[in-house]
């Protein structure tokens, strides 16, 4: 498996629960990123491990990346390629060529900005055997970019089982105060994920109070992630006068004790394949409100759907559901069902497996 990463994203925890899924049913499996702190679970699971600099951009890290697989492929030829995303499956593919060791390929797309599609769909077209998308949004968008519609499968991330805390013991953990209503949002700080619009709904948002009439404050946004963005919000947040309301956690591993302490979680994003911290929300009961596109348009009334990229739009989101605990109350019981019926990690490991046999 080859993937740019493995750290707190959705493709690297798709990655980690397929590569743990195969050395359960015999295989071995080696795992090709530039590293992240999810190489230390596939490792511990019996995975080897094979450092690429594929994070970086340009020429030379890639040539590196391909240089090192060829490597890899020579001293122990693989039986099945499974790359993640377009710059890993370009590594792995000229790498086999170099190796002189061909190899069913299969490659999977999370999602990409609109414009890279086409080029995309001409890449893959030359490299995969088969292409899985994340979604039918992105499956579409692979075939109107020109992807035959017979080298295509869809095959939908799945949501994780989590077992999380107490909320009073997640709140406590993480010095929160009891009654406050909280908002969570796990994503990279990068442009797409919109966290400005985030920033200025929460500079909108009044204070609650309670039936008694007692204030309670304004509702609390914990933003978990990190990025090349992190500067930019930090101004941001300082700038829209919420550095009280509003709080920059980084990157966590601890995504069970945020969602346990959370009345909601928020995406505010440009662009999505099928989010693996919506699935995770929902598959922990946390009410979704989330932007309209891509995959998510797909999960109905298990999700909140914001048509608008507007902070003004945001904020009225954000200020129904945390007024209106019967709304959040039906959109939990939604995505119990949802998750139940179309994002088991079973039915996800059984796609990919029925794939791996198709082309081996």
């Amino acid at each position: 498996m080859v993937i740019a990463e493995m750290g707190s994203g959705g493709a690297e925890a798709v990655v980690a629960d397929l590569a743990a899924d195969r050395i359960e049913r015999g295989d071995q499996v080696a795992v090709a990123s530039d590293r992240g702190w999810r190489t230390a679970d596939v490792a511990g699971r019996g995975a080897d491990l094979v450092p690429v600099p594929l994070r970086r951009p340009g020429a030379p890290a890639l040539a590196r990346s391909v240089a090192r697989l060829a490597r890899c492929l020579r001293r122990r030829p693989a039986d099945l390629l499974h790359t993640h995303n377009v710059r890993a499956t370009a590594a792995a593919s000229l790498a086999q060529r170099a190796a002189g060791r061909p190899a069913p390929l299969v490659t999977t797309v999370h999602g990409l900005a609109p414009a890279d599609y086409p080029r995309a769909a001409r890449l893959l077209r030359g490299c995969a055997d088969v292409v899985v998308a994340v979604s039918d949004d992105v499956a579409d968008r692979l075939r109107d970019g020109g992807l035959p519609a017979d080298r295509l499968r869809v095959v939908e991330n799945a949501a994780p089982a989590l077992r999380l805390p107490g909320r009073a013991a997640a709140r406590a953990a993480l010095g929160l105060p009891e009654e406050a209503p909280v908002a969570v949002s796990v994503a990279r700080l990068v442009a797409p994920k919109r966290h400005d619009l985030l920033v200025d709904a929460w500079a909108r948002l009044p204070h609650r109070s309670t039936e008694a009439g007692a204030g309670v404050g304004a509702p609390l946004l914990l933003v978990a992630g990190d990025g090349a963005g992190r500067a930019d919000l930090e101004r941001r947040i300082k700038t829209a006068g919420v550095s009280d309301r509003v709080r920059l956690l980084g990157d966590r591993r601890d995504v069970d004790r945020l969602l346990a302490a959370a009345d909601l979680l928020v995406l505010a994003s440009d662009r999505e394949g099928l989010p693996m911290s919506v699935l995770e929300a929902m598959a922990a009961g946390v009410p979704v409100a989330a932007s309209a596109v891509g995959g998510l348009t797909s999960l109905g009334g298990a999700v909140e759907l914001v048509a608008e990229p507007t902070a003004d739009a945001w904020a009225g989101a954000v200020h129904r559901l945390l007024e209106d605990p019967g709304r959040r109350g039906d959109l939990a019981a939604a995505a119990a069902l949802l998750v139940e019926r179309r994002f088991s990690p079973a039915a996800m490991t059984a796609s990919y497996d029925a794939i791996y046999r198709d082309v081996t």
